[in-house]
């Protein structure tokens, strides 16, 4: 009885049959266990894309190499060692440099719009190599071009960095997000072993003329694109980022708050390329603006916002709305927070004219049961309302009451 039982868990496993074979080890080796049941839907379209890309990336990257040593002077008599050292030591301390100033400029926006930075990186990625193959032509002007491009695969690599692991922890549907990055690495290794294959095969033919190596660089540049927008248009992330919020907050109000589409709709209307027009941009958990409120708008606001953990301002001058959070907001207070301005965004557009104030005070009596609403709507649609990648800044404000002769106030 004890061999069957074991001859049973050594054919079944996670309910379904075992079968053994190159199809199955290949699947062991570099796809999750348990997959397809263990990631999300939208994981093997991706991925796809995803190799394709890293694929022409590499074999492209081997074409640049050979432009860089080329304008170092390898094999010619003329250069010395240390000179290319030099060189090429100044190339990747200029990268370090930029990897440093773009994380700090940009880190914390990364998770929050990543499908555009995943692309806009490996446009740069391409202009970077493209740099790179065109350095040698340049003369006494290699060594800037050479540092500009390092300072482009800089963005590259910290954009990459910053984006993946929201995508792992999106793939990731059974707390396996070191199991999804560990294959995620396997299968980037394999990939670029082809890549080398292919570039040893490939180099040789590509020197018999330069025309060889522009034609293919620039396919495999165009295919490297391609693939990379079709990678993002593959993903279809069931958390709100701030332009799928808007979108599928603006399809809710224009039914009549009826509607909400569903998690594919919205994300094949997100924009990849440029940024989501909006007339109304919304800044959370930022500061207050360089032009403090005045005494009138401080008393408005507290009496509108009395009792919530955050409130809301409107200046028209910037096309902004901002979102005060109090050091008690959570994570549902922000989606609430974010709706009610998206609610009062809308309402600006649809009753121009309209007192704004009054306007204000009408969303704050419907907030509730239009939020609910939505909230039910939009998590039959499979929507994920327990984190959102909104962009959240860390300041948090005090209302604390004016002095009288006080013209204007700022929020502490």
């Amino acid at each position: 009885m004890a061999e069957i039982v074991a001859e049973e868990c050594r054919v079944f496993k996670n309910g379904r049959r075992k079968h053994y074979g190159f199809g199955n080890f290949f699947n062991e080796v570099f796809f999750p266990e348990g997959y397809p049941d263990t990631v999300s839907k939208d994981y093997l379209g991706y991925q796809i894309f995803d190799t394709i890309q890293a694929f022409c990336s590499s074999v492209n990257g081997t074409i640049a190499t050979q432009s860089i040593m080329q304008g170092l002077g390898v094999g010619e008599e003329a250069t010395t060692a240390l000179a290319a050292t030099m060189t090429w030591v100044l190339k990747d301390g200029v990268g370090m440099i930029g990897r440093i100033v773009f994380a700090w400029a940009q880190g914390s926006d990364l998770d929050c719009d990543l499908k555009r930075w995943r692309l806009r990186a490996d446009i740069l990625n391409d202009v970077a190599m493209f740099l790179d193959v065109c350095s040698p032509s340049f003369g006494h002007y290699f060594v800037y071009i050479v540092c500009l491009s390092a300072l482009l695969k800089a963005v590259v690599g910290i954009a990459g960095v910053g984006t993946r692991p929201a995508i792992i922890q999106h793939q990731a549907r059974r707390n396996n997000i070191g199991d999804v990055a560990a294959k995620d690495s396997s299968q980037e290794t394999l990939v670029n072993l082809a890549a080398l294959m292919t570039s040893l095969f490939l180099m040789p033919l590509l020197n018999r003329s330069p025309w060889y190596s522009w034609t293919a660089f620039f396919l495999l540049a165009f295919i490297h694109i391609f693939a990379n927008y079709c990678a993002v248009r593959a993903l279809s992330m069931e958390t709100f980022n701030q332009s799928r919020f808007h979108l599928a907050v603006n399809n809710f109000f224009s039914s009549g708050y009826t509607f909400v589409p569903s998690v594919g709709t919205v994300n094949s209307r997100e924009p990849v390329i440029f940024s989501l027009f909006r007339p109304w941009k919304l800044e959370i958990g930022s500061r207050i603006p360089k032009q403090h409120l005045t005494g009138d708008e401080y008393q408005a606001l507290r009496s509108l916002y009395d009792k919530e953990v955050y409130s809301l301002y409107v200046n028209d001058l910037g096309g902004k709305i901002y979102i005060f959070l109090s050091q008690t907001a959570t994570q549902e207070d922000v989606m609430r927070a974010a709706f009610e301005g998206e609610l009062v965004a809308y309402r600006l557009g649809a009753r121009k004219g309209y007192p704004q104030l009054d306007l204000m005070r009408q969303a704050r009596l419907d907030l509730d049961d239009l939020f609910a609403r939505f909230q039910k709507l939009a998590q039959a649609e499979g929507w994920d309302f327990s984190c959102n990648y909104f962009g959240v800044k860390e300041w948090r404000v005090t209302w604390r009451n004016p002095p009288i002769s006080t013209d204007h106030v700022t929020i502490m």
